[in-house]
Parts: structure tokens; C-alpha cells; sequence
């Protein structure tokens, strides 16, 4: 009788790199021209995990990395959108409102955590082909 050996990566604690290497390895961008991903197999695999880890990096600081979202149920890749809050004035209510996951890269690495809730893949998109550094990574918890 064989033994199992699971293959995807199933609840994980430690953030594991999206290239499935080891977690010094750089993602290679799906665009540097801000041009959308559209093939299924752009980007890569999430293995339907909670949490995109992202750090980046820019020598010169006028790079923007967005983050795009596919979900095999829905058969497209779309920009992840991120919650913010907003107050009005000197109303004590504050409203929900979503932007998208736009980050200027900085000259100084720069880590951001976002809940990508289960998505099949991510891929990022670059605004220019200026050499930037970006890791990427996701985990359950």
C-alpha cells in the first residue's frame, strides 16, 4: 500500500513563496506596462490560502505594483480591492469604501499583508520596466 503525500499546501502557518521555491526568490512581474493579466495561467497559484504576503522594492521609487485576483468560479482576473474607512467631517459614522491594491514602491523594502479570501491566483502588474524587487508569499493564518 502507498503512502499519501499531500501536494498542496493545505493550512499553512508560515507564509510560503507563491514560485514554490525557496522564500528568497523573486516573483518575475506578468506585466510591466500596466497591462492586465488575461490567460488563466498568468500569475501564479494561491492554493486558495487566506493571506498574499507582498513586499517590494524600487531603486528609485516611481514604480506601482497592482495586485489582480483570478477565481476559477468566476473565469477572470480582476484587480484585488482592498477596504478603507472613511470619516465625514465631524459625523461620528464611518463609511466602507474599496480602492485598488496600487502600491508605490518605495527605496526601502516595504511589507504589506492583504486578505486575498481564498483567491486562485495572483498575479502583479507593473507600471514601468524599471527593475524592483518584489517577494510575494501566502499563508492561512
Amino acid at each position: 500500500m502507498a503512502t499519501h503525500t499531500y501536494t498542496s499546501w493545505g493550512r499553512t502557518r508560515r507564509p510560503k513563496n507563491v514560485t514554490g521555491n525557496t522564500s528568497t526568490s523573486e516573483i518575475t512581474l506578468t506585466s510591466t506596462n500596466g497591462t492586465a493579466p488575461s490567460a488563466v495561467g498568468d500569475g501564479y497559484p494561491t492554493e486558495n490560502q487566506r493571506y498574499l504576503h507582498l513586499m517590494i522594492k524600487d531603486a528609485d521609487g516611481d514604480t506601482t505594483i497592482t495586485v489582480y485576483v483570478y477565481y476559477h468560479a468566476f473565469g477572470n482576473w480582476g484587480k484585488l480591492q482592498i477596504p478603507v474607512f472613511i470619516k465625514n467631517g465631524a459625523d461620528t459614522t464611518v463609511d466602507l469604501a474599496y480602492t485598488d491594491a496600487t502600491f508605490t514602491c518605495a527605496t526601502a523594502y516595504q511589507t504589506y499583508i492583504l486578505d486575498i479570501s481564498g483567491a486562485d491566483r495572483v498575479a502583479f502588474v507593473a507600471n514601468n520596466s524599471d527593475a524592483c524587487d518584489v517577494y510575494a508569499a501566502c499563508s492561512t493564518f
